[in-house]
């Protein structure tokens, strides 16, 4: 369509090291005791997505840790590390739609990483949405998912640091 526009998105983010995942050298079986994501290792998996067998050998000796995954502490502390901002007339006469897909690039985001998670989605006024991810990745995910399904105008910004992805998708009409 004439006018729209979609920018470069950049696909290496791993050289940012983000505080929430480096802030300890994790051993053994953990457990975070909000979203029951267990550690194990050296990853965090969903409750049903274990792998089999591994699980059982290592608590033979001990219950996991109890602690709160690197993805709800990012959600306790408010501290997003993407910010998906969706406006337009279009996104206020498609709300619903756009939240569901919204909802369901969430779900298969945390089926691959569960520490990649929406934090909240805020509305700011009949047409426009502010969806705050705990990864810059998903930020970008969903924008690039809203604007495969509904073309407008996406553009993703990168700060130096690396530490904050911002994505606008716009649609008018």
């Amino acid at each position: 369509m004439p006018g729209e526009r979609v920018t470069r998105i950049r696909k290496n983010l791993e050289a940012n090291q983000d505080p929430y995942l480096a802030d300890q050298e994790r051993h053994g079986v953990e457990e975070c005791k909000e979203c029951q994501a267990i550690y194990l290792n050296h990853r965090w998996y969903l409750p049903d997505m274990v792998p089999e067998g591994s699980l059982a050998a290592k608590l033979k000796d001990s219950p996991p840790a109890q602690v709160l995954c690197p993805a709800c502490r990012k959600t306790h502390d408010h501290h997003p590390g993407g910010v998906l901002m969706l406006s337009g007339s279009f996104l206020a006469a498609h709300r619903q739609d756009i939240l569901n897909l919204i909802h369901n690039e969430n779900h298969a985001a945390q089926t691959v990483n569960p520490l990649d998670r929406v934090i909240s989605v805020e509305e700011d006024g009949d047409s426009s949405l502010i969806v705050l991810t705990t990864r810059e990745k998903l930020a970008q995910r969903v924008g690039r998912a809203v604007h495969k399904a509904y073309s407008g105008c996406l553009q993703v910004h990168w700060p130096e640091d690396g530490n904050l992805a911002r994505v606008r998708w716009h649609r008018d009409g």
